[in-house]
């Protein structure tokens, strides 16, 4: 007869052959579409998902994950009509904040912060700095952000900070690191995993750098829908994979 054992990293990861992931990053589509189908406001549809980006952090705890990367707001997002952004944004700010006040997760806003309202990126600020000396995973908060946008402000970095170059005749690898020590994500790992809810089969500009070699996870699910087995799967599906690092 066997004996259950309470583990929730168990409760996670399945049997399935294979690594776990260190780094997974979720492109959160869908609030508004989960919203529609049931005859409720947008901001219904960005309250449930605030609620599933809570869960979603306590599950990637669980499964022993370094980095999770949440792309909660694109730079086009901002560009959305301004009642529903007059909901949408306070409620950003309110979640990030309340995610970094429980002393778990180090929460690192990766995005051009300078094209925020003020009160938003002074909760964006706020929640990196109460977050600082938290002892577990970094949750990548991704707002106002762009692939593109990033790349440029590494590059545009590095012109004004006058970091030397590397020689004529130097590697390309070593263009590609100075690159890299530019990014938002300076100093942490590539995502092995990249999921997307709710249909969508594109990246959309989302860690365009970083993504070189991850692998991708699509589900039809709507993220406030986005369920602990679901993410399970995702797991189970990259740990069923070989991968080749392009060779």
């Amino acid at each position: 007869m066997s004996t259950a054992v309470n583990n929730p990293a168990a409760e996670i990861l399945s049997a399935a052959a294979g690594p776990a992931p260190r780094h997974v990053a979720i492109i959160m589509d869908g609030n508004r579409r989960w919203a529609q189908a049931r005859g409720l406001e947008p901001v219904d549809g960005h309250r449930a998902g605030a609620v599933r980006l809570g869960e979603v952090c306590e599950w990637a705890d669980d499964a022993g994950l370094d980095t999770l990367t949440l792309w909660v707001l694109s730079t086009d997002n901002l560009k959305r009509p301004a009642q529903e952004l007059a909901g949408l944004l306070p409620l950003i700010g309110e979640t990030i904040e309340e995610l970094a006040s429980r002393g778990h997760w180090l929460v690192k806003p990766i995005g051009d912060l300078t094209v925020l309202p003020g009160h938003l990126a002074t909760s964006m600020e706020r929640a990196r700095d109460i977050s600082r000396s938290a002892p577990g995973m970094t949750v990548n908060i991704a707002v106002a952000y762009d692939g593109r946008r990033e790349i440029a402000h590494a590059i545009r970095q590095i012109l004004l900070t006058g970091v030397a170059p590397p020689a004529d005749g130097d590697p390309v690898d070593d263009w590609q690191l100075l690159i890299a020590e530019h990014l938002y994500t300076r100093d942490q790992p590539d995502p092995d995993l990249i999921i997307r809810t709710s249909g969508e089969q594109r990246l959309s500009g989302f860690l365009l750098w970083q993504a070189a070699v991850s692998e991708y996870y699509f589900c039809d699910v709507p993220w406030p829908a986005f369920s602990r087995d679901e993410f399970r799967r995702a797991l189970d599906s990259y740990a069923s994979r070989r991968r080749r690092y392009g060779r």
